[in-house]
Parts: structure tokens; sequence; C-alpha cells
């Protein structure tokens, strides 16, 4: 588990609820081989506080639409309790592999936050999901 205050893109991010089931979460990614894995038990949609999250999203802000939006799903999950995961996944299957993990541990609102974009990767078995989403990739994020 990281403690550092920054992250960098390339992250699968999602909600779990639960401590019991974040550490799980946590310790099937590290066994893995996943060596970033941040917890956060506090979303800060506002950039009040320093959150490795709201860092992630600024850095890429020029390029998405509805930051705001991810960012409240996100602080209004750990409002109420549950964790926030972000896990460093360089390349596609690393990303899906992450995300499989996530859902193992009931993991919602799944979203690959890549360099120029973010992807939903939440399954339609999620209910999070919108009725008609697929999961989506990142099987070759942005071209990598």
């Amino acid at each position: 588990m990281s403690n550092q205050s920054k992250i960098p893109t390339n992250h699968v991010v999602g909600v779990i609820s639960g401590s019991k089931s974040a550490d799980d979460a946590v310790s099937r990614l590290h066994k893995a081989g996943y060596e970033d894995v941040l917890v956060l038990h506090h979303v800060d949609n506002l950039g009040e506080g320093v959150n490795p999250l709201s860092a992630l999203i600024e850095k890429i802000s020029g390029h998405l639409s509805d930051e705001t939006g991810y960012l409240d799903q996100y602080e209004a999950a750990t409002e109420k309790g549950d964790v926030v995961l972000a896990v460093g996944a360089e390349h596609g299957e690393a990303a899906d592999r992450a995300r499989e993990i996530m859902e193992l541990e009931g993991a919602m609102n799944i979203r690959y936050f890549g360099k120029l974009a973010v992807t939903d990767m939440t399954p339609p078995t999620n209910p999070s999901a919108p009725s008609d989403a697929q999961p989506q990739g990142p099987k070759n994020p942005e071209g990598s």
C-alpha cells in the first residue's frame, strides 16, 4: 500500500464496501504483483485537502468533462464508509486483471484513469452500471 500524496496516471479506481473487503482486495492485488495500491478512506472533491485521487483528476482535468461527477461519486462513497482503491496498472491486460480482482470483492464505479481519458470498466452486473453498459477495456489503453 502506498502512502504517497500524488498518484500518476494509469490507475484503476473503484469503490469497495467494508474494510474487510478492501483489505482482502489489497491482499489479492499484492499477491497478483500489484505494488502501487492506494487505499482512500476520504476523497476530497473540492481539493481542500491533499488527496492522491484529486491530484490525478487535476492532472488530467483538461481532458475530462465528467471529472466532478467522478469525484462526487467517490466522495459520497467514502462519506458513507466505503473505501476507494486506486491500483497502478500501466498496461491494458494489467488494468483488466486489477478490475477482475476488485470485482471479486464487490467493487463498484470502476474506472481506468489513463493519460488522456477515463474509461468506465464497471461490469453490467454491477448495480452502479447503466443497464445497457458493457464492461470497457482498456485492452490496449491509449494505444500502448
